[in-house]
C-alpha cells in the first residue's frame, strides 16, 4: 500500500533531524468531466439554432452558454440538458449568436468548448403558388418563386445556402436562380401547376453548374416528386461547365386535370448549383423508365455489367457511363449497346471504377440506374457493391437511395423501390449502433413516417429488404434529429 510521507524538520541541538510518519492511503481525487467535443450549430428557418456536440464521459448534464458578442456568453447558462443536443428557439433573425457548452457532474464543471457562432436564416417564404407564364403550348415557372423547404441552412460570405442569387445566364425576370448545391435535404416545390386535361406532360428543368467545391462530380442527380409520389431519385443533370451556361434535363410524367404539385428534391449534398426554370408542356411520347438492378463483376482488367431492362418506354439502346469517382462518370458514354449486358475491358487492375446506365428511345434518355463500383483484379471476383434488386435464388439486395427528412412531429424515411421485394424492416434506436435484432416496424412500402419521436432527440435507423423470409443485409446507419 502506498503511503504519504510527512517530513518535519526539527532543529535539535543545532542539528537537523527528520521525523517520518505514515499517513495511510492517498484519497481518491474527484474530477470534473472532460470538455465536450465538436460543437456544431444548425440554423433553422423557424428562427432557431440547434446545437449538437460529442458526449463527455462521466458527464451527467451539459450547460449551454449564449451571447450576442464574441466572448459575451457570461457566467449563467441559458439551459442545462442531459443529452447532447439543444434547440434554442424564439431567436431574433438580426443578431449573431455565440455559444459555448460545458459538461457537469457531481464533482464539478468542465472547461467550455471553443466558441461557435451563427445567425438564424431568413424565414422561408410562402412561395410555390405563383401561376405559370404561358409559353407556346406550355407553362414556365420561375424557380425564384418556388417554395423552398427542408434545408440544412448554413451561412456563407454572401448569405445563406440554399439561396436565391443572380446569374447572368438566367432567363428569369431579374436573372434570379436557386442554388441547391449544399441543400442535402432541400426541396423546391411548385404547388400551382395547372393543366387543362389529364395526360402525359414533359417536365423540363433549365439549369447550370461547374465543378465548384465538388471537383470531379460530373453528374448531379436530383429527385422528382409529382403530387406526392416519387417519380425518380436519379434524374441526371450533366455538368454544363459554367455557372452561367444553361442546358435542360427533362422527363415525362402523368399529370391530373387542374392543379398539380411538382417538386425537385435533393438526394445528396452536391445538388444543382443553378436552377432557373421549370417548363411544363404536353407530351405525345415518353422517355424510357430507368434501368434497374445494375451489378458489376470484376475481372482481369475488366468489369462485367448486367442490368434489368427498362419496364416502359421501349428503349432502343442503353448507354454506359464510367468514372473513377462516385458521381464522377464522364458526360459521354463509354459504350452504347442494345442488350442488358456489357463487358468493359482495358481497365487498370486495382483501380476502382464507378458505373451507371441509362436507356434511350426516340424521345430521349431515361433516369439513371443505380450506381455501382468495381475494382478489377488479376482474377474474377464479385463486386462488393450491394445491388438494390433481389437475386433470383436468395435474399434481396440492400435497400438503396435512403433519404431521411425530419419534419414537425415526425421523421420521414424514403428509399428506392426494389422489384420482387415483399416488405422492408425498419430498425430504430436513440443510440448509434443500438438498433438491435428486432425490427421496430415492418412495411410493404419504400416509405415510412415515424411519428413516435420527441423533439431534439436524435434517432438512428437501418433498413433491410425481404423477399418472403429471405432478408437482405442492413443498410448503413442513418440518423436525424426530430424537430
Amino acid at each position: 500500500m502506498r503511503t504519504a510521507l510527512r517530513r518535519a524538520a526539527l532543529l535539535i541541538g543545532g542539528a537537523l533531524a527528520i521525523s517520518v510518519s505514515p499517513l495511510g492511503p492517498l484519497p481518491a481525487y474527484a474530477a470534473a468531466p472532460a470538455t465536450p467535443g465538436d460543437l456544431e450549430l444548425t440554423a433553422g428557418a423557424d428562427t432557431s439554432i440547434t446545437l449538437e456536440w460529442d458526449a463527455s464521459p462521466g458527464a451527467t448534464g451539459y450547460r449551454i452558454y449564449r451571447g450576442t458578442a464574441s466572448g459575451g456568453e457570461g457566467a449563467t447558462p441559458v439551459a442545462t440538458v442531459a443529452g447532447t443536443t439543444y434547440k434554442d428557439a424564439g431567436l431574433s433573425p438580426t443578431p449573431t449568436y455565440f455559444y459555448q457548452v460545458s459538461a457537469v457532474n457531481a464533482d464539478g464543471e468542465s472547461a467550455r468548448t471553443p466558441e461557435d457562432a451563427s445567425k438564424t436564416p431568413p424565414p422561408i417564404g410562402t412561395g410555390g403558388n405563383v401561376a405559370g407564364v404561358p409559353a407556346g403550348n406550355g407553362l414556365v415557372f420561375y424557380c425564384k418563386d418556388a417554395l423552398l423547404g427542408g434545408f440544412d441552412w448554413f451561412q456563407t460570405l454572401t448569405g445563406w445556402f440554399p439561396q436565391v442569387l443572380g446569374s447572368s445566364g438566367s432567363s428569369s425576370p431579374g436573372q434570379r436562380v436557386v442554388d441547391m448545391a449544399y441543400a442535402e435535404e432541400g426541396t423546391m416545390t411548385f404547388n400551382n401547376v395547372v393543366v387543362p386535361a389529364a395526360g402525359l406532360y414533359t417536365v423540363d428543368w433549365r439549369y447550370a453548374f461547374q465543378g465548384g467545391l465538388f471537383p470531379g462530380v460530373n453528374n448531379r442527380q436530383m429527385g422528382l416528386r409529382v403530387n406526392g409520389t416519387v417519380i425518380t431519385r436519379t434524374q441526371s443533370f450533366p455538368i454544363t461547365g459554367s455557372f452561367d451556361v444553361y442546358q435542360h434535363s427533362f422527363l415525362q410524367v402523368q399529370l391530373r386535370a387542374g392543379a398539380n404539385s411538382i417538386q425537385q428534391f435533393a438526394v445528396s449534398d452536391h445538388g444543382l448549383s443553378r436552377v432557373d426554370q421549370l417548363t411544363v408542356t404536353p407530351a405525345t411520347a415518353s422517355v424510357p423508365a430507368g434501368p434497374t438492378g445494375l451489378t458489376a463483376t470484376a475481372g482481369a482488367a475488366s468489369a462485367a455489367l448486367r442490368w434489368t431492362a427498362s419496364a416502359t418506354g421501349n428503349p432502343s439502346s442503353y448507354r454506359i457511363y464510367r468514372g473513377t469517382k462516385s458521381d464522377g462518370e464522364a458526360v459521354t458514354p463509354v459504350a452504347t449497346v442494345t442488350g442488358t449486358t456489357y463487358t468493359d475491358t482495358g481497365l487498370k487492375n486495382g483501380t476502382t471504377y464507378f458505373y451507371f446506365v441509362d436507356a434511350v428511345n426516340a424521345v430521349g434518355g431515361s433516369p439513371n440506374s443505380n450506381e455501382v463500383a468495381v475494382t478489377p483484379q488479376g482474377t474474377a471476383s464479385p463486386s462488393p457493391t450491394p445491388t438494390p434488386t433481389p437475386t433470383s435464388t436468395g435474399a434481396p439486395g440492400v435497400p438503396f437511395g435512403v433519404v431521411i427528412t425530419p419534419r414537425q412531429g415526425n421523421i420521414l424515411l424514403q428509399w428506392g423501390f426494389q422489384s420482387g421485394v415483399t416488405s422492408y424492416h425498419v430498425f430504430r434506436s436513440t443510440t448509434a449502433g443500438g438498433e438491435g435484432a428486432t425490427p421496430y416496424v415492418t412495411t410493404t412500402s419504400p416509405t415510412y413516417i415515424d411519428t413516435a419521436v420527441t423533439g431534439g432527440v436524435r434517432y438512428y435507423y437501418r433498413l433491410s429488404a425481404l423477399n418472403g423470409t429471405a432478408e437482405s443485409a442492413r443498410t448503413a446507419e442513418f440518423s436525424a434529429v426530430a424537430l
